[in-house]
């Protein structure tokens, strides 16, 4: 299994965990809910007892009162039949304590009678003592149906408290025991690949042979890269004088990339550890809130962990961006720059409106351009993307600015914004990976730019930047001659 379709069982596995341990958080709250329902119909009923009681002593029938008290009665059983699901109507019948919701139903009825003999009286079909004694009669039903339904209520409780809070706990530590193996699988991975490739002991077959066995298809794309260049860089050599210093060139590229790699392995799994651990802690809380009924406490925990398992997701998917970047592609396509900028104001449109950002472009290409789509597409919308993202919110006016136009003989992107820019202190780390320079305002991988100038070198380009607290301006150059 590969490193993509591990990350994604290991989100699918928490979202269960999560899923389940909800579900039964709420169907425990629902037993204190009937409870609660209970307690209240007890109250109305001893309410309209007193209200009888002292009409017993000659005093005036208050028909809006008692019809008041009688409609409060009837609320809290016709709850109770409407909150109860499938799933508990299954269960209760399982268990015989169905008739609960029978009981209910005759309270609903017992109410919808005096609820008429109150009209009849009203009308003058009954006398002041048949109201009274239908009206003892009920109250007399209800307090023995009240009584009757607390002892099923009970045992559904406490069966459905034994049933899921097992099931719970053995989930947990299945994903528990799971999401650490499926972890220490994807660091080892990376740890055995960057052993092996800085390790002298190998022959060369023996080294590809381990290589293909061994390493997944994420760290392949990675490594043939850099694999790919060497070997064409070396079958392009125009003199064998020259193959001294060429070979140290190149082994020093090979070292700088296996030192990358080696820095990319730590980070990576870093910070796919981290969330992990997070999830793992907070899902150990939620138990502990379930067994404390503290149902709030227990979504809030829930909650978190979905959004940790949101920021692995996103993690997962620019690393396997940036595993892509360097793999030669022989896809080139006439490129419309109104549907690729159409396209991206619709994706970031939610961003532009929230940040209220003066979104302008400008495009003045008279030639046909044809690339990779899919690259020149990253590039703007990654730019663009971080523009918004870190606007200045000090400033009465935000703006962001994309320009793409022909400069003589190079084809020139430039995106410029007035946010809050980047310190010069951190202008030689810009295209370094896992680098976040404004963690507090916006999440992300901290690979966004480094993927930027994987594509502008893979297109034979550059690209400049000047930044400060006025804001940032990038500047890609890309030669004509390879886009037409």
């Amino acid at each position: 299994m590969n490193i993509s379709k591990k990350l994604l069982l290991i989100v699918a596995l928490t979202c269960l965990e999560v899923s389940i341990t909800v579900f039964a958080a709420f169907e425990i709250a629902k037993g204190a809910r009937f409870h609660q329902l209970n307690f209240l119909h007890l109250k109305y009923i001893n309410q309209l007892a007193n209200r009888v009681e002292h009409i017993n002593l000659n005093n005036h029938i208050d028909i809006d009162t008692l019809e008041a008290d009688i409609l409060a009665i009837r609320e809290q059983p016709q709850t109770c039949i409407n909150e109860a699901n499938a799933l508990n109507l299954f269960i209760m019948k399982m268990i015989n304590t169905s008739h609960a919701i029978l009981l209910c139903k005759q309270d609903v009825e017992l109410a919808n009678k005096a609820l008429y003999s109150l009209e009849q009286y009203r009308n003058g079909v009954l006398s002041r003592e048949q109201i009274l004694q239908y009206l003892v009669a009920a109250l007399q039903q209800f307090n023995k149906n009240s009584e009757a339904f607390e002892a099923p209520i009970t045992k559904t409780v406490s069966f459905i408290f034994i049933s899921f809070i097992p099931l719970v706990i053995i989930i947990s530590l299945f994903n528990i025991g799971s999401i650490t193996y499926l972890s220490r699988t994807i660091s080892s991975s990376i740890r055995n690949l960057t052993s092996l490739l800085l390790s002298q002991s190998h022959s060369h077959k023996s080294l590809d042979y381990e290589f293909d066995t061994n390493t997944p298809d994420e760290l392949k794309s990675l490594i043939f890269a850099a694999k790919k260049r060497i070997e064409n860089d070396l079958l392009n050599l125009e003199s064998s004088q020259h193959l001294q210093a060429i070979v140290k060139t190149q082994t020093a590229s090979l070292q700088q990339a296996n030192d990358e790699l080696a820095q990319f392995a730590y980070r990576a799994s870093h910070d796919l550890k981290s969330p992990l651990t997070g999830a793992k802690s907070l899902a150990k809380f939620v138990i502990e809130d379930i067994k404390n009924a503290d149902t709030q406490e227990a979504l809030k925990n829930t909650q978190t962990i979905v959004n940790q398992m949101e920021k692995l997701e996103l993690l997962v998917t620019d690393i396997l961006k940036l595993a892509k970047a360097d793999i030669a592609t022989k896809e080139r396509e006439v490129i419309n720059f109104d549907e690729i900028i159409g396209d991206i104001k619709t994706r970031l449109y939610w961003l532009i409106k929230q940040n209220n950002c003066d979104f302008n472009t400008f495009v003045n290409v008279p030639v046909s351009i044809k690339t990779d789509k899919t690259r020149l597409t990253q590039i703007i919308e990654n730019l663009i993307s971080n523009a918004l993202k870190y606007y200045d919110s000090t400033k009465a006016f935000s703006f962001v600015k994309c320009d793409i136009f022909i400069d003589k003989n190079d084809f020139t992107i430039i995106i410029e914004d007035n946010g809050i820019g980047i310190s010069k202190k951190f202008h030689n780390e810009v295209f370094e990976m896992f680098k976040r320079f404004h963690p507090h305002l916006s999440e992300g991988s901290g690979l966004g730019l480094a993927l930027v100038k994987k594509h502008v070198e893979f297109l034979k380009g550059t690209i400049n930047f000047v930044s400060s607290s006025h804001g940032s301006t990038f500047k890609i150059t890309l030669p004509l001659s390879t886009l037409i």
